[in-house]
């Protein structure tokens, strides 16, 4: 796993992981095993990607991740010193382009979003893609921060989409 590294910069730092569904990860093996289910699953190069920076004379580097869990919840990370240069953005626009246009997700209808009402950059960054808000739920997930509730959000499949 040639990323391994760059991956566990992502998953160990608290303010990456402040609002994903599990505490930050302690030790490289638990990266590496998070990893190997991400390689192994059936969304692997569908659905769930690495997200990777790459610029004039800099090697490549993972940067995050972003993805369906399950097939239909979107999930995303961005390290910390990639926050606030619009890299997410461009990440999400490519993400959502190749999704909606990937014969395998013909029968994807909508997107989902369960996300902490506190974090605010998620929340703007899903609005600026068309995401609407469908519910908020109290106490649905107890992580490392204890119980957290659930904003939801939820992106229709673009009609002018075809294949």
């Amino acid at each position: 796993m040639d990323d391994l590294d760059d991956f566990h910069s992502c998953f160990s730092d608290d303010e990456v992981m402040r609002y994903w569904s599990t505490a930050p990860h302690t030790d490289t093996p638990q990266t590496e095993k998070y990893l190997r289910s991400m390689v192994d699953s059936q969304w692997n190069g569908i659905c769930d990607f690495a997200i990777q920076y790459t610029a004039p004379s800099v090697a490549p580097k993972v940067i995050g991740k972003i993805g369906l869990w399950d097939g239909h919840e979107i999930g995303f990370m961005l390290g910390r010193p990639f926050w606030g240069k619009g890299l997410m953005k461009e990440a999400m626009s490519q993400f959502l382009s190749d999704l909606w246009k990937n014969e395998k997700m013909n029968d994807l209808k909508e997107i989902k979003a369960d996300v902490d009402p506190r974090n605010d950059a998620s929340i703007g960054i899903l609005k600026k893609f068309g995401f609407k808000e469908t519910g908020y739920r109290e106490r649905t997930f107890e992580t490392h921060l204890g119980w957290c509730d659930s904003l939801d959000l939820q992106m229709e499949r673009p009609v002018a989409v075809t294949n």
